[in-house]
């Protein structure tokens, strides 16, 4: 018995001292750089630079990597963006982007069909009966995006998501966790821009039945933009191409009149 042991502890030191030789004759020396970046980094593997954490972004972003190169970390502190830009002179800065709602209807606007008894999810409600809800377009509360953001940077507020911009990075988490696609990613810059916060396309007699502050395609928005708001499929559309004209966003969203323009 003794014997074996012996054997057996033996065997284990020298196949440790084999794979420690081995370790050190094999390994590769990581830059430095690669533990100093990925120090600053956020460590949230949010995924938004592309890369599928936080360290990987950190590894490719030093080893010269084409994509790396031009992308950044959305949710970069000053320091962290620093080292990037020292790294990588052609990265991003910033985003750019921010998340915004394109729906206007809180628990009180919204008529239901029937009573969703299901999984509290809206991509679970999505799928049954369009979660009870008379409007198969607009936001169905459950609040999937709300948990899908990684800052904090949504917050459900009466059945609709509201968006924090000082806490947003645009990573898009939330728009892909919405099975309704009322979220999108626009342009932080914008100033006050106003949008249409409906997606139905449902003939305006339906929507005015079902939901207070539904787009009816009236047009009225169409005329007073000089067509920078455009009506398609029974929906007011914006034309972001045009966003440098001159525009009374105020007298728009005042004299809609469902009140579906609203301050981006």
């Amino acid at each position: 018995m003794l014997t074996a042991v012996t054997v057996m502890i033996g065997l284990a030191a020298f196949f440790a001292a084999i794979l420690a030789l081995a370790n050190q004759r094999f390994k590769t020396e990581e830059d430095p750089k690669v533990e100093e970046l990925a120090r600053e980094l956020p460590g949230l593997n949010c995924g938004a630079c592309g890369f599928p954490s936080c360290r990987e972004f950190a590894k490719a972003l030093v080893g010269g990597d084409e994509e790396a190169a031009h992308s950044t970390c959305r949710a970069a502190s000053p320091r962290a963006l620093d080292i990037i830009l020292k790294i990588a002179p052609t990265a991003d800065k910033a985003s750019g982007k921010t998340a915004v709602v394109f729906c206007g209807a809180r628990d009180k606007d919204k008529t239901k069909k029937a009573v969703y008894k299901g999984i509290a999810t809206c991509r679970s409600a999505n799928i049954v009966s369009d979660g009870g809800m008379s409007c198969r377009y607009g936001c169905l509360g459950f609040g999937d995006c709300e948990r899908a953001c990684p800052f904090g940077a949504v917050r459900m507020v009466r059945g609709l998501p509201e968006i924090d911009r000082d806490k947003c990075t645009g990573c898009g988490k939330c728009v892909s966790a919405c099975p309704r696609g009322i979220i999108e990613l626009m342009p932080r810059d914008t100033g006050d821009l106003a949008i249409p916060a409906c997606r139905s396309e449902d003939k305006g007699v339906f929507v005015r039945k079902i939901c207070p502050v539904g787009c009816i395609a009236c047009r009225l928005c169409e005329r007073l933009s000089g067509g920078v708001f455009f009506v398609e499929n029974n929906l007011a559309k914006l034309d972001m191409s045009r966003l440098e004209e001159k525009i009374n966003w105020d007298e728009i969203i005042n004299k809609c009149p469902t009140r579906t323009i609203v301050r981006a």
